[in-house]
């Protein structure tokens, strides 16, 4: 797992070769089927965090749009986001929201946790796999 980087000055292709991969938040089919826009993109505290700001539809034929943010750990996971009943009128209320929040999150406690959980899930999956190996196994030796 790499740590979040200034990929573009631009604000999509940031977004996307920073989060595709960990999450399908700013793949293309996502924001197209959401109607959204990436307007600007941020690497926080060293690489640990990623956010952005984005315009989305508030409804199914775009007639209303809102703004805001979201906050994402070195996983993908999203830490923080806004629903669409709670977006802001304008980018600049949503930015200034979200620099609000990163400033009250402890990076590097959202990184142990999320580090803690990815090896729990791992741990879990390895023994999923053991065991689907075991079935395997006994059902050759069975056979011969």
């Amino acid at each position: 797992m790499n740590l979040y980087r200034d990929e573009s000055s631009y604000p999509l292709p940031n977004a996307q070769r920073n989060l595709m991969g960990r999450t399908h938040y700013v793949d293309p089919d996502t924001l197209r089927f959401h109607k959204s826009r990436v307007l600007s993109s941020h690497v926080v505290d060293q690489g640990l965090l990623f956010a952005i700001v984005e315009s989305c539809a508030l409804d199914w034929e775009n007639r209303k749009r809102g703004f805001r943010y979201c906050i994402w750990d070195v996983f993908g996971n999203s830490i923080e986001r806004p629903t669409l009943d709670e977006t802001f009128t304008s980018r600049k209320a949503a930015t200034k929201a979200m620099w609000k929040a990163l400033n009250e999150l402890d990076a590097i406690g959202i990184t142990l946790g999320a580090i803690s959980r990815a090896e729990h899930n791992h741990a879990q999956e390895m023994a999923q796999m053991r065991a689907e190996l075991a079935k395997i196994a006994g059902k050759q030796k069975a056979a011969a």
